[in-house]
């Protein structure tokens, strides 16, 4: 058993050590596509992402990419977030759920990404769209889909310039 806490202690002591001096690295744009959801809305009680709007358990685990502890006044409309739910979705429309941990993307790509998502929605009228999600990146351009709230088979894509802020929303051809 000493042997057991010993090696545990040790490999605790390493880790520390190795992480000094390192910053975490950026996510790739593949990896923010399959992982990062778009928040559509947010408050310091509940956030809009996907389809559902969820509000937080009392214990929620709420931390920064960068492993910091955020507050949810840290999550705004724009931001790219990963997310675990209690699992319970209520089927109203949209549905709702509650959050039991999040990590907010504070990496200097999701950070742009963020700027450009939340000029769009800020911009747009976003009342009728829900689902946002990232598409493709090239360049200064960020493309994201999403859906009309009262038709889910009605999918647009907007383009956004991140040096200029300038976007571009077009209805989704059917491939």
């Amino acid at each position: 058993m000493k042997r057991i806490s010993l090696i545990s202690g040790l490999l605790l002591l390493l880790g520390a050590c190795g992480s000094e001096g390192h910053s975490i690295q950026e996510p790739t744009f593949e990896e923010l596509k399959e992982h990062a959801h778009i928040v559509k809305s947010a408050s310091e009680s509940n956030v809009f992402v996907d389809f559902t709007s969820y509000g937080y358990t009392d214990d929620a685990k709420l931390r920064s990419f960068s492993g910091t502890e955020i507050e949810s006044k840290d999550i705004r409309v724009g931001s790219l977030i990963d997310y675990e739910d209690t699992g319970v979705i209520a089927e109203s429309y949209p549905s709702q759920g509650t959050i039991k941990s999040l990590t907010l993307y504070d990496d200097e790509r999701s950070k742009r990404f963020e700027k450009g998502i939340a000029h769009l929605l800020s911009n747009q009228d976003t009342n009728a769209f829900i689902g946002y999600k990232l598409l493709n990146f090239d360049g200064d351009e960020l493309i994201i889909e999403f859906t009309d709230y009262l038709d889910a088979d009605v999918v647009y894509n907007a383009s956004i310039n991140l040096e200029t802020l300038e976007f571009e929303v077009a209805e989704a051809s059917g491939e």
